[in-house]
């Protein structure tokens, strides 16, 4: 006579209100959070144009002066208006440095060319090339170069490679007078200069950025827990629903392993009643 079958009974599961349970799972990102920090368009302008002016500089700088002396020349001031108008008072102009062996082949006919009108005078000429004659002369050259300016009725004196300072490169209009002006007022361009390079770093310290910040509680879900009536969280609601949903937890896998055993029991009596005789 086989056993008599058991019912097992249906267990229900507590259903949990989903608003109360917080994930212990860590969101990607969460907690963290893009701030943007106020600025002001009229300091973002003035770093554009504080960055303009100093790109500026820099340039006007290099073409100046390290341009010219890297090729052996230099950059000089026009002061009369011999060559006008291509080159007018207040201009500047760059010449890049020639050896006097090299004159007589380099220079050519149209060429401009700074040179020393005496060796005892040190103001210098730029002219341009209108003829060159060839010979052998008494100071161990072997040409003479013609120049003259554009604006002048009359050429220079014949002038000897030993003379020659330099091939004219670049002129750069009315920056002549600027230089000169710079020339008798470092101190005065330096502290300028200083004053402009601070308001350009702190107009650059005031731009808006965009920074990433850390909020206490960042390695969880958002909170969930109820307001208190006055607007504010109540202290150690966050540790209460943590401890409320770890003893749910537990409550769950109580439930499911009693579940298991009632099912396991049930199996074990089904087949016992089936092999008896």
């Amino acid at each position: 006579m086989g056993h008599p079958r058991q019912r097992v009974p249906h267990v229900k599961e507590k259903k949990v209100p989903r608003n109360r349970i917080r994930s212990p799972r860590t969101r990607p990102g969460a907690g963290l959070r893009l701030a943007r920090v106020p600025g002001s368009l009229w300091q973002a302008l003035g770093a554009v144009l504080g960055a303009i002016a100093a790109g500026v500089i820099i340039v006007v700088i290099a073409t100046l002066f390290l341009v010219p002396r890297i090729l052996g020349g230099d950059s000089l001031t026009v002061l009369t208006g011999s060559m006008e108008p291509g080159l007018g008072p207040g201009d500047v102009v760059a010449v890049r440095g020639i050896a006097p062996e090299e004159v007589c082949e380099d220079v050519s006919i149209g060429d401009i060319v700074t040179y020393y009108p005496t060796p005892n005078d040190p103001a210098l000429i730029t002219h341009r090339v209108i003829a060159k004659t060839v010979g052998n002369y008494e100071d161990g050259t072997s040409c003479r170069l013609i120049l003259q300016g554009d604006a002048n009725s009359a050429p220079d004196e014949p002038v000897s490679p030993e003379q020659v300072r330099g091939l004219f490169m670049y002129g750069i209009p009315a920056v002549g007078w600027a230089r000169s002006w710079v020339e008798d007022n470092k101190i005065l361009v330096f502290s300028i200069f200083a004053l402009v390079a601070a308001g350009v770093y702190a107009l650059d310290r005031a731009r808006p950025r965009t920074r990433v910040r850390a909020i206490a509680g960042a390695l969880t879900a958002p909170d969930t827990a109820p307001p208190s009536p006055d607007g504010n969280r109540e202290p150690g609601a966050d540790a209460s629903l943590r401890a409320r949903e770890l003893d749910l937890r537990e409550r769950e896998l109580a439930l499911r392993e009693r579940e298991i055993a009632l099912l396991e029991q049930k199996f074990h009596s089904t087949a016992t009643a089936s092999t008896s005789p």
